[in-house]
């Protein structure tokens, strides 16, 4: 190892030791920071990955009367498949129905017997070859004879992914304002250190050194700082992927979500974000205060 390089490590080291409770304050707040920044970047990737397997499964409900007639539902049934824009068209009979509700309201007594036999109508469960095609078939059998109301499983969706987007927004801002806070302390600790080191600094330029050879080592520590902190973050996430992510995928069958690897994936970005903005914090604080 030539002395450059000697030279380098040694004063980071020096530097990380002598500041110890700053760059652990740094490294926490670069966690915090990132950690919030992950969850908005997964949470985006749940939504688009929810959106594209749960709208491929979106049914309209064409609910219908209790007095429609034998020959108005085949005449319906008819209609319906030979609509070009239906892929398929399932009927469900009001006793169907019913036990439907009863399996999926998981033996709860209560919400069993809050609806009887009778109550629920008739209906056809109508697949579209593409879910934006709904107002089609809601335009042409709207006012069918023996029609009650069409329902498009989207609007159920749409309100869903608009709270996962709002939770998605929320980590994004929160995260902005923690990643300036870090930007800041990481900032101030590089300022620290070259304070406390500015006789040094100052003879290695009487001698000719480079500013960059001078200012490399406060760079490094400060980014050693962020990417520990994106590791760090990135350990959380995993954690949290595994622990709360995994309840939920056995009590929500019904979504896709997002998996180890697609939390794997994102450790690399905040590492580079973690590492950017140390750097650049660094720099700042380096060329605004210090005459080298």
């Amino acid at each position: 190892m030539g002395p450059r390089w000697g030279y380098l490590f040694n004063e980071v080291g020096i530097g990380l030791r002598r500041n110890l409770l700053m760059t652990i304050a740094t490294i926490v707040t670069v966690t915090v920071s990132l950690a919030l920044l992950g969850m908005g970047l997964l949470v985006q990737r749940q939504v688009s990955l929810a959106q594209r397997v749960l709208y491929a499964e979106v049914e309209v409900s064409i609910f219908l009367l209790d007095d429609v007639k034998e020959n108005q539902l085949r005449s319906l049934e008819s209609e319906l498949r030979a609509n070009p824009v239906v892929a398929d068209v399932i009927y469900v009979s009001k006793e169907q129905a019913f036990s439907d509700f009863q399996r999926m309201s998981n033996g709860d007594e209560v919400i069993a017997a809050s609806v009887g036999p009778d109550v629920l109508p008739a209906s056809f469960r109508v697949k579209l070859t593409d879910p934006e095609e709904y107002p089609v078939v809601a335009s042409q059998f709207a006012e069918y004879p023996g029609v009650e109301e069409i329902v498009d499983q989207r609007d159920t969706l749409e309100k869903f992914f608009q709270v996962m987007n709002a939770l998605r927004n929320g980590a994004l801002a929160v995260a902005l304002l923690q990643l300036i806070a870090a930007a800041a302390l990481i900032s101030n600790t590089i300022r620290v250190t070259a304070f406390a080191r500015r006789e040094q600094t100052g003879i290695m330029k009487l001698v000719g050194a480079t500013n960059w050879y001078i200012r490399l080592p406060f760079v490094v520590e400060g980014i050693i700082a962020g990417v520990f902190g994106a590791l760090v973050a990135g350990g959380l996430l995993l954690v949290g992927e595994l622990m709360l992510l995994g309840r939920l995928k056995g009590a929500l069958q019904f979504i896709p979500f997002i998996n180890f690897y697609d939390v794997l994936a994102t450790i690399p970005i905040l590492v580079l974000i973690g590492a950017f903005i140390a750097s650049f914090a660094s720099i700042i604080s380096l060329r605004r205060f210090l005459a080298v």
